[in-house]
């Protein structure tokens, strides 16, 4: 960590990281795919501001903590609501807002999974689960 080549390396992946997660969702979007992200967090957030994500490509976010709901992401100003109202069949794809849980999340949402319904995911890398 003492070294400068260390951070521009890191610099270089997180902008290449943002440069292909935008592409996906462009992709998608043309494709009039509905995207939503799962888990309003501190960690999307970051994400969303800094790839000047918002409601250009994730509809809405859901999120189980009541608190949050009815209110928006910081920054982006995206909705979040409850999962029961938004993770519904007409989701195409999931941003992973919460990507520390995957495993979880997985095995929490296997007919999203069945019916065709997949994730996004940044961490480790950019890529559709």
């Amino acid at each position: 960590l003492n070294k400068f080549t260390t951070f521009k390396k890191f610099s270089k992946r997180v902008k290449e990281s943002r440069k292909k997660l935008l592409q996906i969702f462009k992709k998608l979007k043309l494709s009039n795919k509905k995207i939503i992200s799962y888990g309003a967090t501190y960690k999307s957030a970051t994400i969303f501001n800094y790839c000047n994500i918002g409601t250009n490509f994730i509809d809405y976010v859901v999120d189980t903590t009541v608190n949050k709901q009815g209110k928006f992401t910081p920054g982006k100003h995206i909705p979040i609501i409850s999962p029961k109202k938004g993770f519904n069949n007409s989701v195409d794809y999931a941003f992973l807002g919460a990507w520390n849980f995957v495993k979880e999340i997985k095995l929490k949402e296997k007919n999203f999974i069945k019916r065709g319904g997949r994730f996004i995911s940044h961490v480790p890398s950019v890529k559709i689960i």
